[in-house]
């Protein structure tokens, strides 16, 4: 996991063995209540370790989103850590939803101190992030936890549409947008979750923190790049950073798996990097997967090439070419010599920009030739 420093923190980050941590005490108004800890943002759930001194009347709370700085959408929602005196506990917190997080993505925490009975009664708040790229194990032993649903325990707190801004009655008015284009981690890319805001909300919103952030147009999977992506406007990369690890996939499907591996044994692909660094670079080492059936009942394969982070801003266009040894079918239309469809050419062109945060990479990315991690 990579180690940075958030300039903004009130004391110094602790760079300490894989993930990001901090260290720091509460504001004057409650002098005997103090927290440290260690967050790791994992594959499934996030693990926290914390300890410290909590004065009587004060609890801890933790919430944890998809991107860096409290920005996009939660994945552990606002949760009460129940502790008092001196305490040392730990925290397995299971992502909502079955989420995951990819490697290399990152998430954030925000981890308060507040009222045991009013969590906006907060005095000390703080945000911490950490990237995807590895675990830990908790520390110490586990304590009660509790679901935040309101203003304070047992109330109710209204949802604002961050569109129309008016009150959400029902989690099911909540819009999900997608690109309809599946990821070799069985997922589909640019999943979009338009989540309602609470009317009350510990520390600064999402929405606002990616508007300060520039990160509005963040994906959920940021610097996965899908080597067609110009034929398909839902499948923009959009905002991707030099810390995001640059993924190139691209995929075949069929109507059968023996019609899948016609293409994977004839198929020829050129597609290359290109950008001020480099031209036409091919990729190395491509990974073939399995050939799995999707959703749709059709059968897929997915290739897949891991270019690592690093990556100098500018802006990368991604050259897409295929043809075929024979004719072959898809179970729907024919491709390859002497049929409609002999060849395909497409790309995917994409910005790289420089993080917010002042995280240092080495910017030794793209390499001539490419290398992946």
């Amino acid at each position: 996991m990579k180690k940075f420093t958030l300039m903004l923190l009130m004391v110094g980050a602790l760079l300490v063995g894989t993930t990001a941590a901090q260290t720091t005490t509460t504001v004057d108004n409650s002098p005997d209540s103090s927290v440290f800890y260690l967050f790791a943002a994992c594959e499934t759930e996030a693990v926290v370790d914390f300890n410290g001194t909590m004065e009587s009347g004060f609890d801890l709370y933790i919430q944890v989103f998809d991107q860096i700085g409290a920005a996009g959408g939660t994945l552990v929602p606002l949760t009460r850590v129940s502790v008092s005196g001196e305490y040392q506990v730990s925290q397995r917190l299971p992502y909502a939803d079955g989420r995951t997080l990819l490697l290399g993505q990152f998430a954030s925490a925000e981890i308060s101190i507040a009222s045991e009975n009013d969590p906006t009664n907060v005095i000390y708040s703080e945000i911490v992030d950490d990237v995807r790229d590895g675990c830990i194990e908790p520390a110490f032993g586990t304590t009660d936890t509790f679901g935040v649903d309101g203003v304070s325990e047992g109330s109710t707190t209204p949802l604002i549409d961050p569109i129309t801004g008016n009150v959400i009655e029902s989690s099911d008015d909540i819009v999900i947008n997608s690109s309809g284009i599946y990821t070799p981690d069985g997922g589909t890319l640019n999943d979009e979750v338009v989540r309602p805001e609470a009317l009350v909300q510990i520390g600064a919103r999402p929405s606002e923190v990616a508007a300060v952030l520039n990160a509005e147009d963040r994906k959920s999977d940021p610097g996965l790049i899908f080597a067609e992506c110009n034929q398909f406007p839902l499948a923009d990369p959009g905002t991707v950073w030099d810390t995001d690890t640059i993924v190139i996939f691209w995929s075949w499907f069929a109507s059968t798996p023996e019609l899948v591996q016609d293409h994977i044994d004839n198929a020829n692909y050129e597609v290359f990097l290109s950008s001020e660094y480099v031209f036409r670079q091919p990729f190395p080492n491509v990974i073939v997967s399995p050939i799995t059936q999707r959703e749709d009942g059709n059968y897929w394969v997915f290739y897949t090439a891991n270019l690592g982070d690093g990556f100098r801003p500018g802006e990368y266009n991604v050259s897409f070419y295929v043809d075929w040894d024979v004719a072959i079918s898809d179970g729907f239309e024919n491709f390859g010599p002497d049929t409609a469809n002999e060849f395909f050419l497409s790309g995917c062109t994409f910005d790289i920009e420089i993080n917010p945060f002042d995280i240092v990479t080495d910017l030794n990315n793209p390499t001539i030739p490419l290398q992946q991690d």
